[in-house]
């Protein structure tokens, strides 16, 4: 099921699986309250290659997708009630953050999803977005701040993600339309 959510996620030719190392009679002497098993994650992304130790082969973006991936296939087996997500879209971009967002939007019709994103196509899906700056500093020390955005600020807010300046009438068209586009796919 995850191998089948990773090409949803333009991973086309991903395999993963975990691997269970045997053990013997004699091993149940070492046997300790997390039990006896050893396991490992096998993944490869590319067609042809031979499933690898999950820590050897895998890049960011796709140690993000593969995140996504088991969480939206586990999340109508658990009780987890909030999902939160720290920029687990590093790597992204394009398409594949736009097939994020949608699984964002997914699990959030039954689970709530805290995100921290710097990508215009997830920020645009949320029903709430809150800004978080550290622009400010006292007694020298920096601190946090975080604001929450109305539509205009979630405008001006997606027109700089999106590389652009407010006063262009073009940046901030291509943030209305990434707006429209994520309502719609949420009324679906």
């Amino acid at each position: 099921r995850v191998t089948d959510e990773l090409k949803t996620l333009n991973i086309q030719n991903a395999q993963f699986c975990a691997e269970f190392a045997p053990y013997a009679e004699e091993d149940s002497k070492h046997v300790a309250a997390d039990g006896a098993d050893r396991m490992q994650f096998l993944f490869s992304a590319n067609k042809g290659e031979p499933l690898k130790a999950l820590s050897k082969v895998i890049s960011g973006g796709e140690m993000s997708r593969l995140m996504l991936a088991i969480k939206v296939r586990m999340s109508d087996l658990n009780e987890i009630e909030t999902y939160i997500f720290d920029e687990i879209d590093a790597g992204i971009s394009g398409a594949t953050a736009k097939t994020v967002a949608e699984k964002f939007a997914d699990i959030s019709a039954e689970k709530q999803i805290i995100a921290v994103s710097h990508l215009a196509q997830i920020a645009a899906m949320a029903d709430e977005n809150f800004l978080i700056s550290k622009s400010e500093t006292a007694d020298g020390k920096t601190l946090t701040n975080i604001s929450k955005l109305d539509e205009e600020g979630k405008t001006r807010e997606l027109t700089r993600l999106l590389g652009g300046a407010y006063s262009s009438g073009a940046a901030r068209a291509l943030a209305d339309e990434l707006m429209c586009e994520c309502r719609e796919y949420r009324k679906r």
